[in-house]
């Protein structure tokens, strides 16, 4: 029964993440590069949380494996993500590379030792939760950062327009 609600639950958070990244995937996905592997994940996300929810009873026998295989998609992720901040200047993007590796780890450790997984589900969920709730929070900043510099790049060339426009306005 402790599976079987570990199952539902597990759905239940994969769902609303794959449903988060799907709304994060529509804001901000074209500034991202690796965009399409956003919404693939949110996708699969969405789907195994479905699958969950409505039936745990028939995935609870391979949840060590989906959970496994999650945290590893998720690590892979945020490796990826990582470059992509490095690449608009974001100074943490080391953070995230950290974290993707460590969501990397834990998922082949879970696809390599399915029975230790399996015996050790609920702390490898808590931890491939934390890992990626932290990973959340950290492109969250990185988001924020990179927002406030184009809108500051964006008033500098709005400044620069009025300056134009005053010294036209003298000329004539």
């Amino acid at each position: 029964s402790t599976i079987l609600s570990l199952a539902w639950a597990i759905g239940l958070i994969l769902l609303v993440a794959g449903c988060s990244n799907c709304a994060s995937w529509f804001t901000i996905g074209r500034h991202l590069p690796q965009r399409h592997l956003t919404m693939l994940l949110a996708v699969m996300e969405i789907l195994l949380g479905i699958l969950l929810v409505i039936r745990p009873d028939g995935l609870a026998v391979t949840l060590p494996f989906l959970f496994a295989t999650f945290v590893l998609i998720e690590g892979l992720s945020l490796t990826f993500e990582s470059f992509d901040f490095k690449k608009v200047g974001f100074n943490y993007w080391w953070c995230l590379l950290i974290l993707g590796l460590c969501g990397i780890v834990l998922g082949v450790y879970g696809l390599y030792n399915p029975t230790a997984s399996a015996e050790m589900l609920s702390t490898l969920v808590s931890l491939g939760i934390i890992v990626d709730g932290v990973g959340y929070w950290v492109r969250v900043a990185g988001i924020n950062r990179f927002e406030k510099r184009i809108k500051k790049i964006g008033d500098r060339f709005r400044f620069i327009e009025d300056i134009e426009d005053v010294k036209a306005e003298e000329v004539k």
